[in-house]
């Protein structure tokens, strides 16, 4: 292959006088970034014998600030050996973008796939370069509802109609949702908890196990102690920061714990908050950045075992 190349390029030279082809732009073509597979110069799909003669037509040619010529792959706005060397590095290559590839199905992402691969397998693509981190993908998982109904369905379809999203892969034969009647008073019988003020009482409420890990929180007074506690379950409808506080200027002195997609998945908690008005003595507040579709429970106690009513606001 190297001696065809080599002996196309001797032939060609001799055309370097001839006509040459630049390319102009409106402004200074070389601070533009070359296009996506820049080897191949006639943009066939294929990089072949007739990207090369681009090249050697416009041999030494460089850009003077208002064009950059045709044959420069490199970037540099110069014709030169370099570009024939990145030519040659990729001969016979297939220039097809390729980028994240939602399954429709909502079995997750796929990345690095072409358009016409992601059509077949019946996929949504995202567009070259893509990338499955920067893309929301709908995956399939149980969702439960205020009625202790559980569908299987996909996680949009799931926050418009107001349920609980368990998480991807989950399905309602593996989950147990909060049942109507509730009682609060462990994770699989949580109350529904929405953006505003839930009340709650804790005077008959029996300590859940294991205690928080107070270690999330140092400093802030948890002192769990087997408190008894009460739950909530939340479902974020989109991403972004949210307040959990349990300030209300006739509660008691609180301690939040806060758990992601699971009872035990711990990811927060807070003994005594600051930054609220009008709240009792000691209260407990904790902000966190939480994920569209994402479900959350709020686990709620009080200082050495502390027992009482408040409201839980979610803004």
């Amino acid at each position: 292959m190297y001696k065809t190349i080599m002996i196309i390029l001797s032939l060609a030279l001799a055309l370097l006088f001839s006509e040459r082809s630049i390319a102009s732009f409106g402004s200074d073509p070389c601070d533009e970034p070359v296009p996506f597979c820049p080897e191949d110069i006639n943009q066939n799909g294929e990089i072949e014998i007739n990207d090369v003669l681009q090249i050697l037509i416009n041999w030494d040619v460089c850009g003077d600030g208002t064009f950059r010529p045709i044959g420069d792959i490199n970037g540099d706005c110069c014709v030169d050996i370099l570009d024939v060397l990145q030519i040659i590095n990729r001969w016979d290559a297939a220039c097809i973008p390729k980028g994240a590839c939602c399954m429709s199905d909502g079995s997750g992402c796929l990345e690095d796939v072409n358009e016409v691969d992601c059509f077949e397998q019946n996929g949504i693509w995202h567009g070259e370069d893509s990338l499955c981190q920067d893309v929301d993908c709908p995956i399939v998982g149980a969702c439960c509802f205020q009625d202790g109904s559980c569908a299987d369905m996909f996680d949009s379809a799931c926050i418009d109609m107001l349920g609980a999203f368990q998480g991807l892969s989950s399905t309602c034969g593996s989950v147990l949702c909060p049942q109507p009647g509730a009682s609060g008073d462990e994770c699989n019988e949580a109350f529904f908890a929405f953006l505003g003020q839930n009340y709650f009482d804790t005077s008959a409420a029996t300590p859940s196990s294991p205690d928080p890990d107070e270690s999330q929180c140092l400093g802030t007074y948890l002192n769990w102690e087997e408190s008894p506690d009460i739950w909530f379950v939340f479902v974020a409808h989109d991403s972004g920061w949210v307040h959990f506080t349990t300030c209300e200027v006739d509660s008691y002195d609180t301690s939040i714990v806060l758990y992601e997609n699971s009872c035990d998945n711990q990811v927060s908690c807070n003994g005594d908050g600051t930054g609220d008005d009008d709240c009792q003595w000691y209260y407990s507040n904790l902000d966190y950045e939480v994920q569209a579709g994402s479900t959350y429970f709020i686990r709620i106690g009080g200082l050495g075992g502390q027992t009482g009513f408040g409201t839980l606001t979610i803004e």
